[in-house]
């Protein structure tokens, strides 16, 4: 090749090389232009929104086939009158028992058997169906292995604790004195509670109220020492599920469909866990036009868009004089996992800027003006039901609508946070439980249904675990963007 053909190659090459940047270069520009032009369309001021906050409803990555199930029972003496027939009552100790085998097949891959009272005991696969019998909870007083006079519960919490990636079900009265509630004994329980927790694991508790015919053993007299009491014919009795959530909604769902459809109140359930909330409305676009008050829809220059992807903003018109209270109304069963105890109080970070221009179109960044109060709006104290609404009354507090400047454009960002875990767990439970001090009165009243001792106690300190390891949680971004007319 002579060598003005090869500086003519050379020449083209480069020439070519030359034109595709320079398209490229004006390609880039045309887009960060039109960039340019919707964000100021877009008519908002220059603001970070917050993350949304990571949810870790299933911290577990192992495999369902890779997961092994621990159950242990309680073989505390108390719990013999479970297994014994109660003539007019329905006894659903032993069907659950019987029940909980193939749910844990449906669970995880292997399933292995415990009792614990003073210590964990293996129990065979073969020997099962002792646990529904009165002799698997006596044994020789004096024998060094006996089982059944002290319930050891935080033992299984331990084994728990140690192998996390696990489902760990206890079945037990959790009838608990104060003594093991208290100083080391409470210690040897909330340990294991809070690395269980921290792991992002939950623990659903599931309670049965079902036929009883037996001895209840170690109730609290008023002076020193126990008394026992005989005449019970019902008494409830827990199954703890410690796992990933969705572990614990199959068991709970599995025990339901075969039980307690129709129970009414023979049947209760709670969840603790770190993470109550269920997810970020932002994130799957929950928040709809619908949520707003319908006298705002039906404003003049209405428009509800979501601006890149992710915020929702209620654009309008409004007069200074309207009189309505502005409402946003969000499900709850949008917001708070099934079965927990919700929250108990939220707070709503408020951003307010205004310009003196009001169209869009005419506004530069540095036409806004960001407003130093930030106590602008109510927000709903607590939320603990499915059924409830998390509801923000807007211009509310420190700053209302009518001492807003007519004439101007407002931009109104609001962030709400999930900032303390609820106790509804603590009421659910409620009408079970009695305490120390009321047991032996309770007792002298001759109840045919008896109480769990310590049980609101128990659940408090479940709750108080999980409210340490809670953390504040992003639930929804929006914004209002409106004109304020005279």
């Amino acid at each position: 090749m002579s060598k003005q053909s090869k500086l003519f190659i050379i020449k083209y090459i480069f020439t070519k090389s030359i034109m595709r940047a320079l398209v490229t270069y004006i390609s880039v520009l045309f887009f960060l232009t039109i960039s340019i032009v919707e964000a100021k369309n877009d008519c908002s001021p220059e603001f970070e929104l917050a993350k949304p906050t990571q949810i870790n409803l299933e911290a577990d990555s192992t495999s369902d086939n890779e997961k092994s199930v621990f159950i242990y029972f309680d073989q505390s003496l108390s719990m013999q009158g479970y297994t014994m027939k109660q003539p007019g009552q329905e006894n659903y100790y032993k069907d659950v028992i019987d029940d909980l085998k193939q749910i844990a097949e449906n669970v995880g891959s292997k399933t292995f058997y415990h009792s614990f009272g003073k210590r964990i005991k293996p129990i065979k696969q073969n020997e099962i169906a002792q646990v529904t019998k009165p002799g698997f909870y006596e044994c020789d007083e004096a024998s060094a292995a006996c089982n059944n006079q002290e319930s050891k519960i935080h033992e299984p919490f331990k084994a728990a604790k140690d192998r996390p990636n696990n489902t760990y079900i206890i079945v037990t009265d959790l009838f608990l004195s104060n003594t093991q509630l208290e100083s080391t004994a409470r210690a040897q329980l909330v340990k294991p509670l809070k690395s269980i927790l921290k792991k992002g694991k939950s623990i659903g508790i599931i309670g049965v109220m079902s036929s009883f015919n037996g001895t209840i053993y170690d109730i609290p007299a008023r002076e020193d020492g126990t008394i026992s009491y005989t005449e019970a014919k019902k008494r409830p009795f827990y199954i703890i599920v410690i796992g990933d959530q969705k572990e614990i909604n199959q068991v709970k769902k599995n025990l339901e469909e075969q039980h307690f459809m129709d129970a009414g109140d023979q049947y209760k359930y709670s969840l603790i866990t770190s993470t109550p909330i269920l997810q970020n409305l932002n994130e799957n676009k929950l928040i709809t036009e619908n949520d707003i008050a319908s006298k705002i829809t039906k404003a003049e220059n209405f428009k509800f868009e979501y601006v890149n992807e992710t915020l929702p903003v209620y654009k309008f018109d409004i007069k200074k004089n309207y009189k309505k209270k502005i409402k946003i109304k969000f499900k709850g069963s949008d917001i708070i996992v099934p079965g927990s105890s919700g929250v108990s109080s939220f707070k709503i970070n408020n951003t307010l800027w205004s310009s003196k221009e009001t169209k869009c179109k005419k506004i530069d960044e540095e036409d806004w003006r960001k407003d130093k109060r930030v106590d602008i709006s109510k927000i709903s104290p607590k939320l603990s039901d499915q059924n409830e609404e998390l509801i923000i009354e807007l211009f509310a507090k420190k700053v209302k609508l009518g001492e807003l400047f007519w004439g101007r454009r407002y931009y109104y960002l609001m962030e709400i946070y999930a900032e303390t875990p609820g106790s509804a767990s603590e009421e659910t439970f409620k009408e079970w439980s009695v305490s120390d001090a009321d047991a032996q009165d309770f007792t002298e009243r001759n109840p045919t249904e008896f109480k769990t001792l310590n049980l609101t106690k128990i659940i408090k300190i479940l709750n108080s675990v999980a409210n340490d390891e809670f953390n504040s949680t992003l639930i929804a971004s929006l914004s209002l963007n409106f004109n304020l007319l005279k």
